[in-house]
């Protein structure tokens, strides 16, 4: 800003915004209590915001985001400056901060009227000098400092300046000449106690005139739906014109329709049995066609409808059975057939099976041969029909007959092996030449028929020379020569056995019985070879006797179990059955309606349901009928309502125009509300509107000619209206048909003026507006008036009427003296409209005038026709012709000078047209509006009314001495410290480290400098003196005052830029923690109580109910998202910051005005003014920070407040001791406790009830603070008190509130009387107790996350345990946040980052640096990527995509696919790098979810489920992320999509060679070019530049794996064109086809068997089976290794993954397994109504591997608690007992929404009235709280009999079903429920009173 231009800016409002570096840091709100309450002060949220970002970015998001470590990397030197505000100014003039138009507006600002004019509000302030330099800025309120400155000026003065001296400690007082002119410097000696007498006097002090002024108003546009409605008229001779709404507090307009008659259909459901259908369905049937509605009935409701309803069952039925069980026989008949065809192809495939064999083995079934071959024969047609029924079963055959002993492999084995070692001795034997064929042989034999499993031991024992002999006739002794060349090694004997194994494994039984019937190895030892044949035939005979039939057998189709064949005939009856049904059906509706077509109204059926019982049967009878019903008037209700924000500015500006909203909160988005009236019965009078919400609707009933009143919000008014036996007045008057209705909503008055008559009656409400009495009646005024009034009205606020006559003369009439005054008025003849002004200072007579334009001509008229088409508005409004225009005007007629000329005639502008709809109204107690109905343009509008009244002020004031001259005192520049010191603590109690002494600099502006040392030495004697007063008359410890140091400073010298002077009155602050400071001096409103409900609130505003959670998510959820939209505001980031920092929490709570706020502000240093919270309710909120912990300090309003009920009183007190670790409850004396503890201390008892015993969260110390206690009383109070709490527990037993919520002790503090030295002194007795109380919070997070939710359950009315609480909304957090978790690893990424954090310490889920060599030996040490922010999972996004970034990082750090020749290790590195990258991800995620579940029970319901969840997602990622591998469709690389994908295969590169040429020398040295193949080919690389080689098309080039082009030579002498691939590929799809649990699955790859190979079965290169497990919800392929395993069973095969499986059954123990919490949204109501349903939780078992199912019952926990079934009928809350037990039913009681207090006519018992004003949400267990003895009302349980209790009259609901009156303890024993009241109440409530003044407690369903 150039200070020095000459240039004049227009300034705004708010100067603030116009000084550099100037931010606002505390603001004052001025509040609407009376002027002995201080203002609010509060945070300036947007100038904090933009110091924080100013100094660094982005560290201020919102209030409860404010990165306090950042901003502590900046630091400052502050300095407190407060005083004469023109020195502040001018020291800013002198700094060229401002300049000198800006200062002149400073100065004039604090004296000037004129609120509209630019100034600076006041508050504190931060203005930045330099970048080292801040000067925290105290900017006084007009007259703070001056001694008659009053009460609220004063306050707020000192809880600024304590605000100052918290957040500096130094300060510059800036003083002028005058201000050292005027200080008193023997003030502190003024007040001596000599001073007895004090002289007063009234004095005037301002006068004001009369005024009545206009300004622009709000305007709120209307759809066009209302428009039209508002545009009605007169239809029928009924008015349907709109009608704005009277009332004083709110703003509301009614619409009128006509809805003319139409045939309406009305739904029905009654419930009959079989001999009551017939009638009613005859009575519906009279005068109506039948219409049977096809989409919601069904054959069985036909069926009903015909044999019950019509009885018509043989007529109609008849076909339709014969015909089902005609179809019946059929499928009979088919499945005969199935069988009988299905044991003819099991003896064909058996026979098959055999020939097979024989074929097969025919050396062995040579010598069997006796069965017969007949049998075997299988014509050509069967066998064709096999194979094309049983695909592939010829295959399965082979399998079958391959034979499976484990004995037959073991000689398979055996002979193989000795095969290897004979061959070897014979090979030993030819090298040495020492051939001998006989032993050689033997050595075989005996090797093959021992028993010896040791493949060593068996060579080294029979190749020993021991072994010289044989037993072989013919055989000789052999050579000893020859055993010596037969050696044998370990190793050659291993190798040995190794072959042998491969085998026996690879070599077909076929091939191997073949192999060694023909074998020549025996030579001419054919006996040998007989025998070794003979023991393989004695193990084939055993196999084919007693496995082979077993192995056709599982082959072979089953006819008892065949499903798919069961399941597809079934399916065709169905079917059939189905067509049948539905021909029927029609033709049976058809014939029905044609047969009942009587009656132009239609009777619709829907359905028709069955309803058994154990002793009848009943039926549902679903219909719709038309009726018809007259024309009904519609009235629909529109209310508008106000945003907070437009509050906050009224409070602000004088003149703001709010914008008032039409809800849209309505049910099916409309925004009124709406409801019928029967225009032949009632007749609309007149609609006013009270402050609580409730309209009074006025009607003429003209059947029964008497005056209804309707008393209601708008949404019960609908109610009633709707439902005819709700139907019932609020009052009922019988009156003549011609009367006026006047409303006084102030007073609550209603008058009734017959003006047939001239009879005047007045009603007023009783307390709680339960009803209205006559106050005044029959007033006779038929001397004054005989049918000539006009206008009749109320003068608001007052007991006056004013009564109109149509001449325009008024008189006004007193109600007190029932006296007219004498003055008349003359009002104008032609008024339109008359009102009196909410306040009753006027009375306002609406007129339309005509008066003469002057200047007006034709010429200038045709002017303006050129430049602007002229409108229907100024056609109305100017005659043209006559020069004539219409206008509306306002006399204003003021009270005071009634009877005298009109006051003031105020034109209307011109947007209020219509004026019979103006009405006045009081927006929030601030702004008077006219308000009215634009038709024309469709809006609903207002003006601002400013009506000053004619009065003069007066001031009670010390009466002055007229001789001496009044000298204005400036001492409270310097007392204010004083004051500030009295109010607040000198020094701190908990941490006195923190207790720092202050420095005071008072800068003076005199130009005498030898004066400055008297004045500092003046300066600090008055100090010194003040503080001694202080501490003589509070008796503070104020030692940390004797270190306050003074001096003073001429205003010419200073120089707070001087280095010298900062070093000596400045410290250097960090921002952050300054900050933090300043947020910590201003507590928060964190909730309230009202309508009998908890309301949290969100930075200090009501939590809206519309900002939370969606409706069909489950409770965790719906809870935590209240949780997470309560706030504390600045306190948010404040928490952060402290981190790990140990919490401890202590509250203050007691009765009213007993000194709450200031014990806890000496205690823990907290700055609570009740003064500013006087117009707030609730819980507030503050903190303190030691280097031990953090203290958090609540104040609690006061109990027992007029204001609120026990049950609000009682959300406060749970809310206390669940949170606070030391609760300090104070009483006022000796009286409450005589008079008023047992009530009080029913407030904690009443918590009991509702109070779920956690060890967790009981460690709350109770002390009852007693104040003002006398030494002399102490002990005798003590005692009082100790006999009260004794009664407690003797009566209340171990249900008392001190064992339940406060581990069975409390302590008692006598608290001394104030100004005495031993109140400071008891202060720590609280300090040590606090010490020795355990942290309840170990850190901010715990803190933050427990009260929350605490707060959460409050509002719900949930009484479970907090832990279960915690754990639920902590597991479905984490299951919210995994998705994400898995997908990036983090828990936000969107606008904000959040990585993984421990949500119990807020510390981060590490994320380890990880290099590549770790991974890969052949790389580089690189850094593989962190994991965190990798997208792993995306539903949305292709794997392709997905994986695109990972696989350029691979090809470019780890190793390039182009450059690598060997596709599969590149494969297999790539598969590698990936596997290691997705289990770290789960690695991380896992530790993330261990590191937030680790505290909670790992055997709870919730987190096994959540866990299970988890691993199900991971299971998901590792299959989405494990490659295919298969080969790409159109290169021969390898397909890197993930395996599971279902489109083509494709390696994700460009498929071509990237390879040079090999040919090099026939490029010549020049550039080689790439290989024209496709990637991965097979043979050499070849360009397309240079024909190297024949390059004719390859003769097979229609077939896979083809390269095209020949390879051969050029001109090569064979033909044949064949290209370097060395396998051609079939390329037909793959035979795997067949039909599993989710389908039909057919293969989609390609066979890759040669071409050349003559084949049947066609194979794909992949060897698994690719069938998906069939486990529901299991994602994995069956762990088979055979591509074709679903052949290996002829039906079904079972696919199993291999893994345990979770089961998803649910639990089948009896009981409850869980109580869940549904909200529900009422239609038409703002609040959630939360409901509790009963929930089955999901088993918890195992499906073991390879199973379908556990073994056992489904149980989601084994022996888990299961509670009862039993809900409370009232508020439906579940017993908490045990299910099966064996008492009473009890449970923590909720809401009840039907109870109401009722009271009877004394007259008649059918006519009652409510007593308990309007609804409120009251627990079951507090409704009779209070009442005394009282009554309830149940249903008759002996209607034959009568007793006294029995009632007459007829009640609703059911008025049919007797009913009687019954105590409060059978209405409990009836409930079935244990009476949750406490034994004093239960014995207040025990006797039955049935007097007819009792209350009586309604709640029926």
């Amino acid at each position: 800003m150039n200070v020095n231009s000459n240039t004049q800016i227009n300034y705004g409002k708010d100067l603030s915004e116009y000084i550099p570096r100037l931010y606002r840091l505390l603001d004052i709100c001025k509040n609407d209590c009376s002027n002995d309450f201080a203002d609010k002060i509060i945070i300036s949220k947007d100038s904090l915001k933009k110091l924080c970002n100013d100094f660094v970015p982005l560290s201020f998001k919102t209030i409860s985001e404010i990165d306090y470590t950042k901003l502590n990397s900046t630091s400052l030197r502050l300095i407190g400056c407060y005083g004469n505000h023109i020195l502040i100014a001018r020291l800013l003039l002198n700094g060229a901060i401002i300049d000198q138009q800006l200062y002149d507006l400073l100065t004039a600002s604090v004296s000037t009227e004129n609120t509209n004019a630019p100034s600076l509000p006041p508050g504190i302030y931060l203005l930045i000098v330099n970048t080292d330099l801040g000067l925290v800025i105290h900017w006084p309120e007009i007259g703070c400092y001056e001694e008659n400155a009053s009460s609220k000026l004063k306050k707020n003065n000192i809880n600024l300046h304590r605000y100052l001296t918290k957040l500096t400690d130094h300060q510059l007082c800036l003083m002028s000449d005058k201000d050292l002119e005027r200080f008193d410097w023997n003030h502190l000696n003024s007040y001596s106690d000599d001073d007895l007498c004090y002289e007063f006097e009234v004095k005037k002090s301002q006068e004001e005139q009369e005024d009545f002024k206009m300004y622009p108003g709000f305007e709120v546009k209307l759809s066009d739906k209302i428009k039209t409605e508002i545009n009605n008229n007169t239809l029928d001779d009924i008015p349907l014109h709109p009608v704005v709404v009277e009332s004083i507090t709110n703003q509301s307009f009614v619409t009128r329709q006509l809805i003319k008659t139409v045939p309406r259909l009305q739904k029905a459901a009654p419930s009959l049995v079989a001999f009551e259908f017939h009638r009613e369905l005859q009575s519906k049937l009279k005068g109506r066609k039948l219409h049977i509605d096809r989409e919601t009935m069904n054959t069985k409701s036909l069926e009903i409808l015909i044999k019950y309803g019509l009885k018509m069952e043989d007529e109609l039925l008849g076909l339709l059975r014969n015909s089902i069980t005609a179809a019946r026989m059929r499928y009979d008949k088919k499945r005969d057939l199935e069988k009988d065809e299905t044991n003819k192809d099991i003896e064909i495939i058996s026979n098959l099976a055999r020939k097979k064999l024989r074929d097969s083995y025919s050396p062995f079934e040579e010598f069997i041969g006796q069965e017969s071959s007949e049998r075997d024969n299988i014509s050509d047609k069967d066998l064709e029909r096999i194979r094309r029924k049983y695909p592939d079963m010829e295959a399965q055959i082979d399998k079958k007959i391959a034979i499976d002993s484990r004995k037959w492999y073991k000689l398979k084995r055996r002979y193989a092996f000795s095969s290897i070692i004979v061959t070897d001795i014979f090979k030993m034997a030819k090298n040495a030449g020492k051939s001998n064929e006989e032993a050689t042989i033997k050595i075989f034999y005996d090797m093959f028929m021992d028993e010896e499993t040791e493949p060593l031991k068996l060579v080294k024992k029979h190749t020993k020379k021991s072994q010289s002999s044989g037993d072989i006739q013919g055989i000789t002794d052999f050579n000893s020569a020859f055993w010596d060349i037969i050696t044998f090694s370990s190793s050659t004997i291993n190798r040995a056995d190794e072959e042998s194994i491969k085998i026996s494994k690879t070599m077909s039984d076929i091939k191997f019985v073949q192999d060694l019937a023909n074998s020549p190895f025996f030579g001419k030892f054919n006996d040998i070879k007989q025998k070794i044949l003979n023991v393989f035939f004695v193990e084939y005979q055993n196999w084919r006797k007693n496995i082979f039939p077993g192995n056709i057998k599982e082959i072979s189709p089953r006819v008892s179990i065949n499903k798919q064949l069961l399941e597809r005939l079934n399916k065709e009856f169905e079917l059939e059955k189905q067509e049948i049904e539905n021909f029927e059906f029609e033709r049976i509706c058809n014939f029905l309606e044609g047969k009942y077509q009587d009656g132009p109204m239609r009777l619709n059926i829907r359905n028709i349901s069955v309803l058994e019982s154990m002793i009848l049967t009943g039926y549902r009878f679903h219909h719709e009928f038309e009726t018809t019903q007259p024309n009904q008037l519609q009235i629909t209700i529109y209310e508008t309502s106000l945003e907070q924000a437009d509050t906050l500015q009224l409070q602000e500006e004088e003149f703001h125009v709010p914008n008032p909203t039409l809800p849209s909160h309505y049910n099916r988005g409309q925004y009124g509300t709406s409801f019928h009236l029967d225009p032949q019965v009632y007749d609309f009078r007149k609609i006013s509107q009270f402050g609580n919400h409730k309209f009074l609707l006025v009607l003429w009933n003209k059947k029964l000619s008497r005056t209804e009143i309707f008393f209601d919000t708008a949404q019960k008014l609908a109610q009633n209206f709707q439902q005819s036996y709700l139907n019932k007045p609020f009052k009922v008057l019988n009156t003549d048909e011609n009367y006026l209705f006047a409303v006084n909503e102030p007073k609550e008055l209603i008058a009734i003026f017959d003006t047939r008559r001239a009879v005047l009656n007045v009603f007023s409400f009783n307390d709680g507006q339960a009803s209205f009495y006559a106050r005044n009646s029959n007033i006779q005024l038929l001397l004054w008036y005989s049918g000539t009034v006009q206008y009749f009205l109320f003068i608001q606020d007052t007991e006056d009427l004013c009564f109109v006559e149509k001449g325009g003369r008024a008189r006004i009439f007193n109600l007190i003296n029932q006296q007219f005054r004498p003055a008349v008025c003359n009002f104008p003849p032609n008024m339109a409209n008359v009102l009196s002004s909410p306040d009753g200072s006027c009375i306002v007579a609406f007129v339309k005038e005509k008066i003469k334009v002057e200047n007006f001509t034709n010429d200038k008229e045709n002017e303006n026709d050129e430049e602007d088409d002229s409108t229907d508005e100024e056609h109305d409004s100017t005659n043209r012709e006559s020069g004539v225009k219409e206008i509306c005007r306002a006399y204003v007629y003021f009270c005071t000078n009634f009877g005298g000329p009109v006051g003031k005639v105020v034109d209307l502008p011109q947007t209020i047209k219509s004026l019979e709809y103006l009405q006045f109204t009081c927006i929030n107690n601030l702004q008077t509006h006219l308000m009215s109905l634009d038709l024309e343009n469709g809006c609903f509008n207002s003006v601002i009314v400013k009506i000053t009244s004619e009065k003069i002020q007066y001031r009670f004031q010390e009466q002055q001495s007229i001789d001496i001259k009044t000298v204005m005192k400036t001492n409270n520049l310097i007392d204010v410290y004083g004051l500030m010191f009295e109010k607040y603590p000198v020094e701190n109690c908990i941490d006195p480290q923190q207790s720092c002494p202050l420095s005071l600099k008072l800068v003076i502006d005199i130009d005498e400098n030898n004066n400055i040392e008297k004045y500092g030495k003046k300066f600090e004697k008055y100090i010194t003196e003040m503080f001694e007063n202080l501490r003589h008359s509070t008796k503070k410890p104020t030692e940390i005052l004797k270190k306050f140091s003074t001096s003073v400073i001429s205003f010419q010298e200073l120089d707070i830029e001087n280095t010298n002077f900062l070093k000596k009155l400045s410290l250097q602050y960090k921002l952050g923690e300054w900050i933090i400071q300043l947020c910590c001096l201003i507590p928060i409103q964190i909730a309230k109580t009202k309508n009998n409900l908890f309301q949290p609130f969100k930075d200090g505003m009501l939590l809206n109910e519309s900002d939370q959670a969606k409706f069909d998510d489950n409770y965790g959820l719906h809870l935590d998202d209240i949780v997470n939209n309560i706030s504390f505001g600045w306190y948010e980031g404040i928490f952060k910051y402290f981190g790990n920092k140990k919490i401890k929490v202590v509250s203050s709570m007691g009765e009213k005005s007993c000194g709450k706020s200031f014990m806890l502000n000496h205690l823990i240093g907290t700055t609570f003014d009740a003064s500013e919270m006087c117009c707030t309710e609730g819980v507030w909120m503050s903190l303190v920070n030691t280097k031990e912990c953090v203290y958090v300090a609540f104040y609690f309003e006061s109990l027992k407040s007029y204001k609120r009920t026990p049950q609000e009183d009682l959300f406060l007190i749970l809310l206390n001791t669940l949170v606070s670790n030391l609760i300090l409850f104070k009483v006022k004396d000796q009286t409450v406790i005589k008079k008023d503890i047992l009530s009080t201390m029913q407030r904690f008892q009443d918590g009991v009830v509702s109070f779920e015993q956690d060890s967790t969260i009981l460690q709350t110390k109770l002390c009852i603070v007693i104040k003002d206690v006398p030494k002399a009383k102490k002990e005798y109070l003590v005692k009082e008190l100790k006999s009260k709490f004794f009664q407690i527990v003797s009566e209340e037993g171990e249900d008392n509130f001190i064992s339940k919520m406060y581990k069975g002790s409390l302590d008692v503090i006598p608290w001394p009387i104030f100004n005495n030295a031993a109140w400071f002194k008891a202060l720590s007795i609280i300090n040590e107790k606090l010490a020795k109380q355990e942290v309840k919070y170990e850190n901010s997070i715990t803190f933050l996350r427990n009260i929350k939710v605490i707060m959460a359950k409050l509002k719900t009315c949930d009484w479970d345990s907090l832990g279960e609480s915690l754990i639920q909304i902590r597991i479905t957090n984490l299951k919210r946040l995994l998705s994400i978790a898995i997908s990036y690893g983090l828990e936000q990424n969107d606008s904000v980052t959040r990585p993984l954090l421990d949500h119990d310490t807020g510390k981060l889920i590490e994320d380890p640096t990880v290099n590549l060599s770790d991974i890969f030996d052949y790389v580089e040490s690189t850094e593989l990527l962190p994991d965190a922010n990798i997208h792993l999972y995306d539903e949305h996004e292709s794997f392709a995509q997905l994986s695109e970034d990972l696989r350029d990082h691979f090809e470019e750090i780890v190793q390039s696919r182009e450059e690598m020749s060997d596709e599969d290790r590149w494969y297999a590195n790539f598969s590698r790098f990936l596997n290691y990258i997705i289990e770290r991800r789960i690695s991380r995620v896992r530790k993330w979810y261990t590191q937030n579940t680790v505290k909670l029970p790992q055997n709870n319901s919730d987190v096994i489920i959540g866990k299970y969840e988890m691993e199900q997602k991971f299971k998901k990622l590792t299959l989405l992320w494990t490659l295919c591998g298969l080969t790409c469709h159109q290169c021969h690389l390898k397909c890197i999509k993930n395996f599971n994908h279902e489109d083509d295969h494709d390696c994700l590169t460009n498929h071509k060679c990237d390879f040079p040429c090999h040919f090099v020398e026939s490029h010549n040295k020049k550039l080689i070019q790439k290989c024209n193949y496709k990637a991965g080919h097979e043979g050499k690389h070849m360009c397309k530049k240079i024909k190297h080689l024949c390059g004719e098309p390859c003769k097979l080039i229609d077939k896979r794996n083809c390269q095209k082009v020949c390879s051969k030579e050029i001109g090569h002498p064979d033909g044949e064109h064949l290209c370097q691939s060395t396998r051609h590929y079939c390329g037909e799809n793959c035979s795997l086809s067949t039909h599993t649990i989710n389908g039909d699955y057919h293969c989609p790859n390609k066979c890759i068997k040669s071409y050349e190979q003559q084949h049947d079965s066609h194979r794909c290169e992949s060897e698994t089976c690719p069938i998906q497990c069939l486990i529901p919800n299991c994602k994995r392929k069956c762990q088979s290794n055979d591509h074709f395993h679903s052949y290996s069973g002829f039906l079904q095969v079972d696919h199993f993954c291999g893994d345990e499986h979770q089961c998803h059954e649910l639990c089948e123990d009896d009981g409850v397994c869980k109580v869940v919490i549904e909200p529900k949204k009422q239609p038409q109501e703002t609040f959630i109504k939360y409901i509790r349903l009963s929930e089955k939780l999901r088993c918890s078992k195992k499906i073991p591997p390879n199973e379908s199912k556990h073994i056992g019952r489904h149980t989601h926990n084994e022996n888990e608690f299961h509670s009862c079934e039993a809900q409370c009928q009232f508020c439906g809350y579940f017993c908490t007992l045990p299910y099966g037990h064996k008492q009473l039913h009890d449970t923590k009681h909720g809401i009840d929404y039907n109870m109401t207090q009722v009271k009877f006519s004394e007259d008649n018992t059918s006519e009652y009235t409510r007593v308990d004003g309007q609804e409120t949400f009251t627990l079951c267990n507090l409704y009779c709280k209070n009442l005394g003895r009282h009554r309830h009302i149940d249903y008759c349980q002996r209607e034959t009999f009568l007793n006294d209790n029995k009632i007459v009259g007829k009640i609703q609901p059911n008025p049919d079903r007797p009913k009687d009156f019954i105590s409060h303890k059978l209405f409990w024993m009836r409930a079935g429920f244990k009476d949750p009241y406490s034994f004093q109440e239960q014995q207040d409530f025990a006797e039955l009173d049935n007097d007819s003044h009792t209350i009586t407690c309604l709640n029926l369903k």
